[in-house]
């Protein structure tokens, strides 16, 4: 029995634009954010242009997009599927050149964007604003909650959240970032010799990634059950909550070239452009191979990762927190050319 199956949520109706991102059925698209109820086509709602990024505070009733590598919040009463023009002139610019992610930490939303220039990365944590902070009548806006910068040299490719800190993965690897203090830690253990291939010329048994020159950069991590699965985009591998390897003999090989993971356990799922590996993620065993053309990940409901990097070692059990991480999505959004699909677990596919 194949272990996930693929449901067509909407197909053709974006050709020839293309589908970049999707946040709570809000899709960014290259002329546009449209909006889609189940078993609707979607309509569009505001003529932005060249949107990469998009999501929704539902709370504070704001969407927040990445339109020409501009970060942009709208209220959502902006959002007119009757002149999708009219909630333009209500944008409020966050930040140049950057990208953003939305999660949360330290027992609040957050908005963290990243902007990267020739000497340093500017990473800046904001907060939806509360009512008293703002004049009456005006919608929410964000609120710087701490900014901060990284030295050259570690341009940082993703940001993850943490119960109490962030996690931003960079050519080094994964950092993680004390927000109170803004004191910086490797993720792993620089100690671990079972580690050497990350920084070293990597040993024979990594040759099907020895040639390239690029290093291997980090994308998502995991909690498996007291251990962590770290995903990056040529191999993934376990350790344990002090930051040290663990099984040494499993190192799971992509065999495409994925640019994003999600999690469905019992499998971890790795989006290339032209398929998605379905790994058991105990064995690393290929189990299915799901074809498409230009795919890229949509949406999930646990963002990776959920973990928290306080006491006595790198990583420490949070328990619920935790436990919400490990259980992976049961419904994992793509696209594929024009068609947006919905994976889910297929009934007997742990047989």
């Amino acid at each position: 029995m194949a272990p996930s199956v693929a449901i067509t949520l909407s197909e053709g109706f974006f050709k020839p634009n293309q589908v970049n991102c999707d946040g709570r059925i809000v899709y960014g698209t290259d002329d546009g954010v449209y909006l889609q109820e189940m078993k609707k086509d979607p309509v569009k709602v505001l003529a932005a242009k060249d949107v990469s990024q998009v999501d929704v505070l539902e709370d504070s009733q704001l969407l927040i997009l990445r339109s020409e590598r501009q970060v942009l919040t709208f209220p959502l009463d902006a959002l007119d599927s009757t002149d999708p023009t009219a909630g333009l002139s209500r944008a409020m610019a966050i930040s140049k050149k950057a990208f953003f992610k939305v999660g949360f930490c330290l027992g609040r939303v957050l908005v963290t964007t990243v902007k990267t220039s020739t000497f340093s990365t500017t990473i800046k944590v904001l907060e939806p604003a509360q009512a008293t902070e703002r004049p009456p009548g005006e919608s929410t806006t964000l609120k710087v909650f701490k900014e901060f910068y990284l030295a050259s040299g570690s341009e940082v490719t993703s940001i993850h959240y943490l119960k109490m800190r962030l996690c931003v993965a960079c050519p080094s690897g994964f950092e993680i970032i004390d927000l109170e203090n803004l004191e910086t830690q490797r993720l792993l253990d620089p100690s671990d010799d079972a580690l050497s291939f990350l920084v070293e010329k990597p040993p024979r048994s990594f040759l099907p990634w020895q040639h390239r020159a690029e290093l291997p950069h980090p994308v998502a991590i995991y909690r498996i059950n007291s251990e962590f699965l770290l995903c990056y985009d040529k191999f993934a591998f376990f350790v344990n909550r002090l930051g040290k390897r663990t099984r040494n003999e499993i190192m799971i090989t992509w065999e495409g070239q994925p640019t994003a993971f999600a999690l469905c356990l019992p499998y971890v799922l790795a989006f290339s452009p032209s398929f998605v590996e379905v790994r058991i993620i105990e064995s690393g065993v290929v189990r299915q191979k799901i074809p498409g053309s230009n795919i890229r990940l949509l949406s999930f409901a646990n963002m990776p990762p959920s973990v928290d990097a306080s006491g006595g070692g790198n990583l420490a059990d949070e328990g619920q927190h935790l436990d919400q991480l490990q259980q992976g999505s049961d419904e994992i959004l793509m696209v594929s050319e024009d068609r947006i699909l919905s994976l889910r677990l297929a009934e007997n596919s742990q047989d």
